[in-house]
């Protein structure tokens, strides 16, 4: 699978990683306490003090929302859906799933995991700033209501019932459960999400209209960002169910033209990527495949080596690709694509090269079923 940013550790083989545009908003929460929370709640702090305690904010908050996707991912575990790895990123926190739920009652479950851990954590917070009120410091006070104040918030917003939120998929998962229809329960949860997100972009307007320009383009790229993930969500939901018992053998590209490893990268690209418009290429010697050479593995190289370079200097070696037999099933190869950011695969048969599946190919086959409601 591609790693996606930093490797932070494991737990129960379950990856934890950090995208690096984390640090983006974590130096955005850090600028925030120490300049606005802090002094405008405890004018008497220096500085430093407030500087040191924003780090010490921003990391707990993290750290809440790294727990928050634990609960849905130890879910998970329990109702048999596997997670790959956890990711945090600039918008927050992703449980990365292998497949989606098969049922409505584990998709409930799940979902509700993350907000009642976030809730719990709040109170927990909160009792504690409550406490503590008197016995320790004021910074320390302030980071632990602070805490538990922005796990509740965090509560509040994952329960907007619009996809991709914990709440819109709990909603889905109730319409799932009461229709029977997956994909016309996530239409209606997607639109609810769109809709969010649109005015979680105009409230962002309103934050640079207002003078709080840093707010407001954080909230504008919140909104664009649940924008996307609420469209996509339906989209896979509808390839899922346009690629139902779909083998990959219906889909692929069948005698795909291939190259020989010695062939330069010079023709390479004057032979076969400019006359096929093909950005990737099987690799053959007699009638061995041996990988697959991609345009991006040419650019990596100085053009004024293109001459000298051979195809099986930079190729993918076949033993590094997951290999796809024709009967699998053609979701569960679009999944595995996605999870390793990968856009083709070869389709082999007894070790022998029958076929090229890609990203392409599969959703140009979705589509064809749509315009013919089939």
């Amino acid at each position: 699978m591609q790693r996606q940013g930093l490797t932070l550790g494991s737990f129960q083989n379950i990856r934890i990683g950090l995208d690096y545009s984390w640090f983006i908003m974590f130096a955005l929460v850090v600028f925030m306490l120490a300049r606005y929370f802090f002094p405008q709640n405890y004018g008497e702090m220096g500085a430093a003090e407030a500087w040191a305690l924003s780090v010490l904010a921003a990391l707990l908050f993290f750290i809440s929302i790294l727990l928050h996707e634990f609960a849905h991912a130890m879910t998970a575990r329990r109702r048999d859906v596997e997670i790959s790895e956890i990711i945090l990123f600039i918008f927050g926190g992703l449980a990365r799933m292998k497949k989606e739920p098969e049922k409505a009652s584990d998709e409930f479950v799940i979902a509700g995991a993350g907000p009642l851990c976030s809730l719990l954590l709040g109170f927990l917070f909160l009792g504690l700033a409550f406490l503590l009120e008197g016995v320790i410091r004021d910074g320390l006070h302030g980071v632990l209501w602070y805490i538990g104040y922005v796990n509740v918030l965090l509560v509040l917003f994952n329960m907007v019932p619009g996809f991709p939120l914990d709440g819109g998929r709990m909603l889905r998962a109730a319409l799932w459960h009461q229709t029977g229809n997956l994909r016309r329960s996530t239409r209606i949860v997607s639109i609810i999400g769109q809709l969010f997100s649109f005015i979680i972009m105009l409230a962002g307007v309103f934050f640079i209209f207002g003078g709080s320009i840093i707010i407001g383009v954080v909230w504008i790229f919140v909104g664009m960002f649940l924008l996307q993930s609420a469209k996509s969500g339906y989209y896979l939901v509808a390839m899922r169910e346009g690629l139902s018992g779909i083998p990959v053998h219906k889909i692929m590209t069948t005698n795909p033209s291939t190259v020989h490893p010695d062939v330069s990268l010079r023709n390479l690209v004057n032979e076969y990527f400019f006359k096929n418009r093909f950005s990737c290429f099987p690799v053959m010697r007699n009638d061995e495949f041996l990988g697959l050479v991609e345009i991006n593995q040419v650019k990596a190289v100085d053009r004024e080596q293109w001459e000298f370079t051979r195809v099986s200097d930079v190729m993918t070696q076949g033993e590094a690709l997951r290999a796809v037999r024709p009967d699998n099933d053609a979701y569960d190869v679009l999944m595995e694509m996605i999870d390793a950011g990968s856009g083709r695969l070869p389709v082999l048969e007894n070790g022998e090269l029958v076929g090229i599946i890609s990203r392409k190919d599969i959703m140009q086959f979705v589509e064809f079923r749509e315009a013919l409601g089939t």
